[in-house]
């Protein structure tokens, strides 16, 4: 996806600078998957940046537990870490058209076998190996199906806790047997699973004000088509500030089975990450890897706000965690990385207002895996500093310390995007 404007804006990283280092000895095998991962970013309202990062294991069980946290006074330049605590507590939402504040919460899994569970709607194993079963949303008790919202109002004080009314047909809830993998991945086989976590709902992607003032938010999660189950991307509305949402579409997947292989096994499209461009369109990348290894990164577009979605293109062969970033000018920036062997994550740019012209991507090394130890996750987000500049946010597994001594870290480096003489 590169063309008339790929060598129109040059793209540099500045060194990186240490958001965060984990404890000496943390495990960087599989023991220690998920802890000092998956950084998130945001810009508070007095200025700060404001970095988020998973301290737990890889897994449902870890939903709603505190997450670490750490802070900039000077855009990136330094950091200074803060108390360990949930998403929820830390985040200050969304700013929405009304002065209201709103996040969106994630509250823990519950143990699938203290329930009293009806009848499954499908049993499946995922291409990780997992046994799974879906259960309809509308079968469940109102509080294993209910969204958990907080509000800060306009002018208020006090963070209330809310329930949204959420119209989703066809909505599903997955209890995943964390203990059991190996399965051959597939539909049916299996007993109904009723054993482990079963994850309570909330938006996995972050919440955004559409330019006609409506709220927005791409999420994924396991959806039934023809009685298969995949992931898609789901896009939600909301034209009341937040207190009631609408399905508006999903992007069923569609795999390119002539540049992957392993297309027609795929899980699906996951971690959306959807931007309005300028031309009035939304584009929207989505993660294809999964249990069958290194899958590609795609692009689709929509010209009628979210309602229909183009048939999805490759936008690169490989990306974990994509992030779009609007930036001045017309400028949008991607990101996103992946792990099994890249070595590296990619930044790409365009001024293409449809957001269809890219130039190639900016490829910056990751660390090398020492012995014992597993690459880096590649998962990046970013934070404009202004229209021609961003802060990018990114795990490293294996980043030395002053001593030379390597462990996880969190690390963040400067973007800088300069329009190239015609």
């Amino acid at each position: 996806m590169a063309g008339r404007n790929s060598d129109s804006v040059r793209i540099t990283l500045s060194e990186p600078v240490v958001v965060a280092r984990s404890p000496p000895g943390l495990d960087r095998a599989a023991a220690g998957w998920g802890r000092w991962q998956f950084p998130c970013m945001d810009r508070l309202a007095d200025g700060r940046l404001h970095v988020s990062f998973s301290i737990e294991p890889d897994s449902a069980e870890s939903n709603g537990k505190p997450l670490a946290h750490a802070y900039s006074t000077d855009d990136g330049v330094s950091w200074r870490a803060g108390a360990p605590r949930p998403g929820h507590d830390a985040e200050e939402g969304v700013l929405l058209p009304n002065g209201d504040r709103l996040k969106t919460v994630q509250l823990p899994s519950r143990r699938a076998e203290e329930l009293d569970l009806p009848g499954s709607a499908c049993d499946f194993v995922c291409s990780y190996g997992y046994p799974r079963s879906l259960y309809r949303a509308a079968d469940l008790p109102a509080e294993l199906a209910g969204w958990r919202f907080r509000r800060l109002a306009a002018g208020g004080g006090r963070w209330v806790e809310e329930a949204a009314t959420m119209r989703i047909p066809g909505e599903l809830r997955c209890v995943t047997l964390e203990s059991s993998r190996g399965a051959t991945p597939g539909v049916g086989g299996i007993a109904q699973v009723k054993e482990g976590p079963l994850a309570l709902p909330c938006f996995l992607g972050k919440m955004r004000v559409a330019p006609d003032g409506s709220l927005w938010a791409a999420t994924y999660d396991w959806r039934l088509s023809g009685g298969s189950p995949r992931y898609a991307p789901m896009f939600l509305r909301s034209v009341d500030n937040g207190r009631s949402w609408d399905l508006c579409c999903e992007i069923r997947y569609q795999g390119d089975a002539e540049a992957d292989p392993q297309a027609p096994k795929r899980d699906g499209f996951t971690e959306p990450a959807a931007c309005h461009m300028p031309d009035g369109s939304v584009i929207c990348l989505m993660r294809t890897m999964d249990g069958n290894g290194h899958g590609p990164l795609y692009l689709a577009r929509s010209t009628d706000h979210c309602r229909t979605w183009s048939s999805p293109v490759i936008f690169d062969g490989f990306g974990k965690m994509p992030c779009l970033l609007a930036l001045g000018k017309g400028l949008t920036l991607a990101a996103y990385g992946a792990s099994g062997g890249p070595g590296h994550f990619a930044v790409r740019a365009t001024v293409d207002p449809a957001g269809l012209d890219w130039q190639e991507p900016v490829r910056t090394a990751v660390s090398p895996v020492e012995p014992g130890a597993w690459d880096t996750c590649g998962h990046t987000d970013m934070v404009a500093l202004n229209d021609h500049s961003a802060l990018i946010v990114y795990s490293d597994f294996n980043f030395p310390d002053a001593r030379g001594g390597k462990g996880k870290s969190i690390l963040a480096r400067r973007i800088e995007a300069t329009a190239r003489a015609a």
